[in-house]
């Protein structure tokens, strides 16, 4: 998992990060003021959630709602969202890609939530070589 978001990394070098770690402990933080982006497919946000994450477009309709927040983007990896994280860099926003991205939070055992709101243990990956979440979780692709 490491090997594969060091590749990714390479590409974001200049991208300022917040690890799965640094993220649990803000969700814990409640003077915290931060928002999550999922930027992955709306297939993929089917499966499984970050909790309190919002998708793109939602973040995209209300970003006058989240200019002084902390920005954390996240997809599976860190690709996608490394990608839309410098567009939002661009822009003046305070915005962190999350390192290695929801398979990276699987990796610490963070919670996972399906559309419904329910606590779930499956997670979307791009596909079967991709399958790097722990075994604690169920891969879907």
């Amino acid at each position: 998992m490491k090997t594969a978001y060091a590749l990714v990394k390479l590409e974001f070098d200049d991208l300022p990060e917040i690890s799965s770690q640094s993220l649990y402990a803000l969700s814990s933080d409640a003077d915290s003021d931060y928002i999550i982006v999922d930027v992955r497919t709306p297939e993929e946000r089917q499966v499984s959630m970050i909790p309190g994450a919002i998708n793109e477009t939602y973040f995209e309709r209300n970003l006058a709602e989240y200019q002084n927040k902390k920005i954390i983007v996240y997809c599976t990896i860190g690709y996608r969202s490394g990608y839309y994280t410098r567009s939002l860099q661009q822009k003046g926003l305070d915005a962190y890609n999350l390192s290695a991205g929801i398979l990276g939070w699987t990796h610490i055992n963070g919670p996972l939530f399906n559309p419904q709101g329910r606590a779930t243990n499956r997670v979307h990956i791009y596909s079967r070589p991709w399958d790097l979440a722990l075994k604690d979780y169920t891969a879907v692709y």
